[in-house]
Order: structure tokens, then sequence, then C-alpha cells
């Protein structure tokens, strides 16, 4: 745990609002509001973004820029009991570097070792498994040419296919202000693979960007060539066919069918029993058991009036 001023001793661009609130706890970082930990920092761009994420609970304090912060104050706002408050020149690019800089120089994201491998397992003699924090279920089959990152977890009984990475870094980059320079987001958290989950050849799971795990469900099973992207999560017994796609901190529920080809945009909802068809792009959140089609996805039923009409 950090306070933040630690955190600003660390990162000395960065200054308290107020020395009252120095002893304030950070204890994760995130941008996505789906995932606040408990004493979370994020950062906030606008007034409006500032107000909804002091209020909420998981919320310790935020890194913002003097404007925002003296906007907020100008329009009657108060800071809740129990929040702390960041400056910065430039929030979200110093976000993301006080996070690199804890992920790369610190141990603020640090997992104990836990590594171990179950009983029954069957694992190939070209499998390349990390030494750090790899946790493997009994009876589980790992394929050659598999790579396994750190702070990986595999329930008992899951099938992980021939070309298969799991826990590699996510494509998070950022373009500094000049646009001449791209900043490359560490990743510093896992992935938790459910029992009985099979992930056929060549699939990827990419690793959290933070301190959680990038979660597939028990009894999931993917196709050739699935991508979950970092911080989703996919519920149980999910059926992913070949080529689809989870973008970034998009939570699928349970049931779910995603169809070959499909791609779920980032920070989306999709609900228990939902259908994606084959090929579909999916932009918006999907309600529960509702089944959508087309580029962009629009309900399934719509789609076929609309190929009615020009045919």
């Amino acid at each position: 745990m950090l306070t933040l001023r630690d955190i600003a001793h660390l990162f000395p661009v960065l200054h308290c609002a107020d020395n009252a609130h120095a002893h304030i706890p950070v204890q994760a970082l995130t941008f996505d509001v789906r995932n606040f930990l408990p004493e979370t920092l994020t950062y906030a761009g606008g007034v409006g973004y500032l107000r909804s994420v002091l209020a909420h609970g998981n919320v310790s304090a935020v890194l913002t820029s003097r404007a925002t912060l003296a906007a907020f104050t100008k329009q009657g706002f108060v800071l809740p009991d129990g929040k702390g408050v960041l400056l910065s020149d430039a929030p979200k690019r110093d976000f993301f570097l006080l996070h690199n800089h804890l992920a790369e120089k610190t141990d603020f994201y640090a997992r104990p070792n836990a590594s171990s491998i179950g009983a029954g397992c069957k694992i190939g003699k070209l499998a390349s498994i990390d030494e750090h924090n790899v946790v493997i279920g009994d009876n589980v089959v790992i394929e050659d040419f598999v790579r396994i990152g750190a702070n990986t977890s595999i329930g008992a009984g899951s099938v992980i296919r021939s070309g298969t990475v799991i826990g590699g870094d996510g494509f998070q980059f950022m373009r500094e202000n000049d646009n001449d320079t791209i900043l490359k987001i560490a990743h510093a958290g896992g992935v938790s693979i459910g029992a009985d989950v099979e992930l056929q050849a060549s699939c990827m799971i990419d690793k959290h960007i933070f301190g959680g795990n990038t979660v597939i469900g028990n009894t999931t099973k993917c196709a050739d060539g699935v991508h979950v992207a970092h911080c989703a999560r996919v519920g149980e017994r999910c059926l992913l066919a070949a080529g689809a796609i989870v973008l970034g901190s998009t939570v699928v529920g349970n049931d779910v069918w995603i169809g070959p080809g499909a791609i779920i945009s980032n920070e989306l909802d999709v609900e228990d029993a939902a259908f994606i068809t084959l090929g579909a792009v999916v932009t918006k959140n999907i309600a529960r058991g509702e089944k959508v089609s087309g580029n962009f996805a629009i309900p399934h039923s719509r789609f076929l009036e609309h190929l009615r009409s020009i045919r």
C-alpha cells in the first residue's frame, strides 16, 4: 500500500492538492470504472467525470489537472471525506507513467510465487511455462508450443492446445502530446482460466494491465484463433467460435455464443445467454438473451428485415 505522499515522492511531477489528504491510502490503480478495487487511484480529465469517480465508494484518490480541480471548486463542489487529489499538468499521461513506474521499479503489483502443477497433468515437452506464480490444477492438458506467462491460474481438467499464448502483454499504447512518441503501457496483472475450459489452437488471452486478472470462466470453450484482450472477463459455459475477438475490459456473461469472426468492442457488457452471429461487429451493450447480427451489430430480426428490403 502507498499513500498520496509516497506517490508524490516516487513520482515528483505529481503534487498533493492538499497536504491534509497526503495520508490517503492507495492500493490499486485502474481507469475501468467496473474494476475499481478498494482504495483505487484513477484519473479524471473533466469536472463531470471527477465528480463521478469521487462518488464511487472504492475510489480513494483521483489524479487530475489544476484547471479541472479549480473548475470543480468554482462550481461549488467539495471533496468527499476520505478522498484525495493528486495534481498533474497531463493527468492521463502521468497516470500511465506512474503505473509503468510502479510496475517496473517497485513491488506495488507483486504477487507471491504460488507456482504448482496438479496431479495427472499432461504437459508437452515443448510448452513454455513461466517460473513465477503459475498454478495449474489437476488433469490439465497443455500441448507443445503453448506459452503460459506469470500470474496465470488454470483450473482442473482444462485443455490448452498448441500455439496458444496465455498471459502475454495486450495492445495498450498511448501517443504523447507531440504524437512523435508512443508510450507502451506495462501489463502487471494476470489471467485466470477456470475449470474444464478448452482453448483450441493459437488462442491469445492477454493479461490484465493492473493488478487484476483477465478471466475465462468454467467450462467455456474457445475455438482456434480466439483473442480475449486484457482486463476482459468471459463467463461460464460460453462458446467462442474460430477467430472471435473480445476486446479490453468487456464483460461477457454466462452461456453466451460468439460466432466465427465476431468482434466485440471494448468496455461493453454482454449479458447472459446472448447470441452474436458470425462476423458481427458489436459496439453497444447486449441484453440478456438478445441475438445480434451485422456490422455494426443490431438485433437479428431487424438485420433480417434489412436484408429482405435490399434483395
